[in-house]
């Protein structure tokens, strides 16, 4: 694009944003994006994983906001939940949670005060910075007495060990193909089921049956009011029983020659997650 070779890139990686941006002959187009990056937590696998103020400590470890200012350079927004606003399901009474003392008491509470193992697998080519976050969330966790071992790999060969349920922590990020917070609930959230296919995504094997409800209840309602309710209902108890460790929404950017785009962003750049 620089160097005149091609009229329009998408995505444009972090790290290049300020040179396009700085450039006289190219536009650069950002906006908060709604591809939610997540650790599931296998509750079947790992013992611990199945306490609910062990994963709630986990949460409290993880410094999302700080993993999307030093490793996504800015570029994310982050997240306390699946639902990014503007989605019938976004509960906006959730935020980040980060709190490494409130994690250290967690544990504590939780019988597990000297911590203990975990793996964690994750890609290295599949999102923006991916394994570069597992290694922080890796550092983070050790903070709190959680020994992470580490299996990053190419996607080819990540999502049959996804699939496999490989590891006690994996990572998944996912974009609602219908632009509708269900489709998170019933892919991510729901009672894993082989014969529906419904939580097929759900490599935590997280299981509760009023989320299950809700959201079934969600896909025939016709009352926009109603249905909203359901959704936040869901979310605050995914919130609540740290169902997953939520990270960040991906941001978006597309670059082109001036002359190119109909539309150009109208905020500077530390103003692109409004």
């Amino acid at each position: 694009l620089l160097s005149g070779d091609v009229d329009f890139i998408a995505p444009v990686p972090p790290t290049d944003l300020d040179r396009i941006e700085q450039n006289a002959d190219t536009n650069l187009v950002t906006m908060s994006g709604t591809r939610i990056i997540t650790l599931q937590l296998n509750q079947e696998r790992h013992e611990a994983l199945s306490n609910v103020k062990v994963r709630q400590a986990m949460v409290h470890a993880i410094n999302n906001e700080g993993i999307v200012q030093k490793i996504m350079k800015g570029f994310g927004t982050p997240a306390a939940q699946m639902s990014p606003k503007g989605y019938i399901g976004h509960n906006a009474g959730l935020t980040p949670r980060y709190d490494l003392a409130r994690a250290q008491e967690l544990m504590t509470e939780a019988g597990y005060a000297d911590g203990f193992s975990a793996t964690m697998m994750c890609p290295n080519n599949r999102y923006v910075n991916d394994f570069k976050i597992c290694e922080a969330s890796a550092a983070m966790l050790a903070k709190i007495g959680i020994k992470i071992d580490l299996t990053t790999m190419p996607k080819a060969q990540y999502w049959p060990k996804f699939d496999e349920r490989a590891a006690d922590i994996m990572m998944i990020g996912w974009h609602s193909d219908t632009e509708d917070s269900a489709n998170f609930y019933e892919f991510l959230a729901m009672t894993p089921d082989a014969d529906t296919g419904r939580g097929q995504y759900n490599s935590g094997n997280y299981s509760n049956k009023l989320v299950d409800d809700l959201t079934l209840a969600s896909l025939v309602e016709t009352k926009g009011d109603t249905r909203a309710e359901q959704l936040q209902e869901v979310e605050k108890i995914l919130f609540d029983e740290a169902a997953y460790i939520p990270l960040h929404w991906q941001d978006l950017a597309w670059a082109a020659r001036k002359g190119c785009l109909l539309y150009t962003s109208p905020s500077p750049r530390d103003k692109r997650q409004s």
